[in-house]
């Protein structure tokens, strides 16, 4: 969408000027960064899986905030963040197979848009079968009591998506970062306490 209207906005936004201030790689790091400060998750971790790490604006977040996590990362694109507390995966999650890492994580996270068609309902069914994909894998990658942050835009499939959440889930909550334009329909689930496995 690099149309005249978006280089505008881009320009303009006091978020993304922030980022290039303090060397984030961009503006999607301030969300995450809200979503800690009201949660406190990242810091209490020490195994943190995100899918979708490109270009690493969340990456950054978790290894500013918690110097010792290990967090292991997947995207079908390089990220520009190196860290030797980072494992990186150049592959789609989707094709692989997490048994391999012989190992559960404390959090996992979600930043994933999938490419956009411009038409909400559909972009919104996109994202929603990203997140099933993930809710279905949750209990190979998921430590019990651990969290699960994602990104999702809104649309029908959310009230199912909370459903089958409250259900492997203690607690479920919504939240709308101040950093998250007003006019974006994406909104940020914050899971915690997985009650799965074994």
């Amino acid at each position: 969408m690099k149309s005249k209207t978006w280089i505008y906005r881009q320009k303009n936004d006091q978020f993304v000027k922030k980022a290039r201030q303090i060397g984030y790689v961009n503006r999607a790091a301030f969300k995450l960064e809200e979503i800690e400060q009201k949660h406190r998750i990242i810091e209490k971790s020490t195994e943190v899986l995100e899918l979708g790490s490109s270009p690493g604006g969340w990456t950054q977040v978790v290894v500013n905030t918690n110097k010792t996590v290990k967090l292991t990362c997947f995207d079908l694109q390089d990220m520009k963040i190196k860290n030797d507390n980072i494992t990186f995966y150049k592959l789609d999650f989707l094709k692989y197979n997490f048994n391999n890492l012989d190992k559960k994580y404390d959090l996992v996270l979600s930043d994933i848009a999938p490419n956009t068609t411009g038409h909400k309902s559909t972009d919104h069914l996109k994202i929603s079968q990203i997140v099933y994909e993930i809710i279905d894998r949750l209990n190979i990658i998921l430590k019990i009591n651990g969290s699960f942050i994602f990104k999702i835009w809104k649309g029908e499939e959310e009230k199912e998506i909370i459903k089958k959440l409250k259900s492997i889930f203690t607690k479920v909550e919504y939240f709308k970062p101040k950093s998250s334009r007003q006019e974006s329909s994406e909104i940020f689930i914050i899971a915690k306490e997985f009650k799965l496995n074994e």
